[in-house]
């Protein structure tokens, strides 16, 4: 019988691949309305893709959200506390669509010094535990700043395994295990056209999501 991520990976629409899709509007729908709520001067922002990374004993898939920010063309040394701000928003919209999946980590992902989600010079991103998450999402006395400095004390240089403060980006689809599912989110069009060239220096640097 073929895995999880065969199938994920084959031509097949599963009934898993269905879920996460869903999931995933969901989310992408939660996090465009934190930004606009919160007036961020930033570029664009999207849920740009749910990586599958792994599956369970019962085949549930393991996953790896990722939600993308654009800082802007002309930013080439972001603002620190705004990109924790926006950590904070991606945490609280990523939490209720995924909280009853297995979830490996959640990737916050910055391109900047260039245009759009996909097409900027530069991308760095912070991984976030689920429990990290969650405590932010559930005890209201664990502020943002609370949550950075949490991160921070956390990281241990190691940029694969979270919590990472601030590493290099990681394409999951450009990597033999891991099955990319993206739904039909404005990000997601825009990722697909993306990738479709493969002509931006966030796919040559490592950048997140379909690039």
């Amino acid at each position: 019988m073929r895995s999880l991520l065969q199938r994920l990976l084959d031509d097949d629409t599963p009934d898993e691949q269905v879920d996460l899709e869903s999931r995933q509007s969901d989310a992408d729908e939660a996090l465009a309305d934190a930004v606009d709520a919160g007036g961020y001067t930033i570029d664009d922002c999207g849920v740009t893709g749910v990586a599958v990374v792994n599956e369970g004993p019962d085949e549930e898939p393991v996953i790896v959200p990722i939600a993308r920010f654009s800082l802007g063309e002309d930013v080439e040394d972001p603002d620190m506390d705004l990109v924790w701000e926006l950590v904070a928003e991606a945490a609280s919209a990523l939490r209720r669509p995924f909280d009853d999946v297995y979830v490996r980590h959640y990737d916050v992902q910055f391109t900047f010094d260039g245009d759009g989600l996909f097409e900027a010079e530069t991308c760095r991103r912070v991984l976030l535990t689920d429990e990290f998450v969650d405590r932010y999402a559930s005890d209201a006395s664990f502020t943002a700043a609370d949550l950075r400095a949490a991160v921070e004390a956390a990281d241990d240089i190691d940029d694969e395994i979270a919590p990472v403060a601030w590493g290099e980006c990681k394409d999951y689809s450009r990597t033999d295990d891991a099955a990319m599912i993206v739904a039909g989110t404005t990000a997601a069009a825009a990722a697909s056209a993306s990738a479709a060239s493969c002509a931006s220096a966030g796919a040559a640097t490592g950048g997140g999501g379909v690039c």
